[in-house]
């Protein structure tokens, strides 16, 4: 989502776009770390993620708090 790659470029946070399945129901790595089979979604060093509507994701790191 382009409001989420402009949040994390305007923070400076460095990221990697991975593009996945267009069908829900093929996102099996989207499901098992979210639970969910909805974009956007990071996933993080550590294997965890984090997922949220695209407007609440760029309000969080804009505000500072995805790697807090």
């Amino acid at each position: 989502c382009w409001r989420v790659q402009k949040a994390l470029d305007d923070q400076g946070i460095p990221y990697e776009v991975v593009k996945g399945p267009r069908r829900p129901r093929n996102r099996t790595a989207v499901i098992e770390g979210t639970g969910q089979p909805l974009y956007p979604a990071v996933q993080f060093e550590d294997g965890s993620w984090y997922r949220d509507e695209s407007k609440e994701m760029a309000r969080t790191i804009s505000e500072g708090r995805l790697l807090a």
